[in-house]
């Protein structure tokens, strides 16, 4: 199957984007790489598809015309290229996670993996650690969460298609600020498994995550938002919209490691604070929805998940007009 990548960046071209750069290449995977206004001006790259705001501002897409700047959203358009470029699985992840050798292995729909049991929030961190060493839990996880209930299993395997696919990340994995301040060297390993996370809860991020084209509406990256919010917050849409369609998301072991970028941590706090009064509060009231069934129906679930998130003051009242503007270039591409 067609496999495309996307990352955005404000930095420099490092070694780590060159040999992305050049492992797409070699693996034929379509490589796009969404620049913003801080983005160097010489910025370039030997195989893959840079694109500056310049040249982002001369697509047709809807949603590249009013899309703010210095925003991590404009990863969206990344999507919507990818998706143009009629490719089934669409891959993501950032300048600072350097991918392993299977992290360009190739992409499939069906796996054979236990599944989780439980039916309330879990720390997944915890099924991927060989033993108690480390106490760590995943950015978006509720606080009051981080020492839930064990994980239980399914004693058999299952064979499901999954349609989204989270890997793990070794070394410095995805935490909230709380967890950096309270860490100050992080250095985690996790176990190369795999696993279903049925009907249990979990946010996910967007540092090594793949998704299957027919999901391309629930890609999007909310922009009134803090950039520390805004993955997280998708998450929790895509979860409420998935569940009720019983459409499985895969936890996988890591392909990627990162070595994390610089970040004020106290910025970091102070965007995630929000996420950290919030996440259980979001979730429940979209699980108070009425929502359709069917892939036909992303775009009208979509837009009322956001618009009482809206009526609720977690994002602006304009959030609807940058939805309503990449679902429209989502219908224009005519996945379906």
């Amino acid at each position: 199957m067609k496999t495309g990548l996307v990352i955005t960046t404000i930095n420099q071209v490092n070694k780590n984007i060159k040999d992305i750069d050049f492992n797409c290449n070699s693996k034929k995977w379509d490589f796009y790489i969404i620049g913003d206004v801080k983005t160097p001006k010489n910025f370039k790259i030997k195989y893959g598809n840079y694109l500056n705001t310049d040249f982002q501002k001369k697509l047709k897409f809807k949603f590249s015309k009013i899309c703010p700047f210095n925003s991590y959203a404009r990863k969206n358009i990344g999507y919507l290229l990818l998706a143009k470029n009629r490719n089934d699985f669409i891959v993501e992840t950032d300048d600072d996670n350097y991918p392993k050798k299977n992290f360009f292995r190739n992409r499939l729909l069906k796996h054979n993996t236990k599944k989780i049991l439980n039916i309330s929030w879990i720390n997944i961190y915890k099924f991927f650690l060989s033993s108690d060493k480390y106490f760590i839990w995943p950015r978006g996880l509720p606080l009051d969460e981080i020492n839930g209930d064990q994980i239980r299993l399914s004693n058999k395997k299952y064979e499901n298609n999954f349609y989204l696919q989270q890997g793990v990340c070794d070394l410095n994995p995805d935490v909230d600020a709380i967890y950096r301040m309270y860490k100050k060297k992080i250095d985690v390993k996790f176990k190369d498994i795999k696993i279903n996370i049925a009907s249990s809860l979990t946010p996910f991020n967007s540092q090594n995550t793949t998704w299957h084209k027919s999901l391309l509406p629930l890609m999007y990256l909310p922009v009134t938002c803090t950039m520390r919010c805004t993955d997280i917050w998708r998450s929790l849409i895509a979860l409420r919209i998935l569940g009720i369609n019983s459409m499985n998301i895969m936890f996988d072991g890591p392909t990627v490691f990162q070595k994390r970028n610089y970040h004020n941590l106290e910025k970091d706090f102070k965007d995630e604070i929000s996420m950290y009064m919030n996440n259980k509060k979001i979730y429940d009231i979209l699980k108070k929805l009425k929502l359709k069934k069917g892939i036909k129906n992303f775009d009208i679930n979509l837009l009322s998940c956001y618009k009482i998130l809206v009526q609720n003051n977690f994002f602006k009242k304009n959030e609807i007009i940058f939805l309503k503007a990449w679902l429209i270039d989502c219908k224009n591409l005519k996945l379906n």
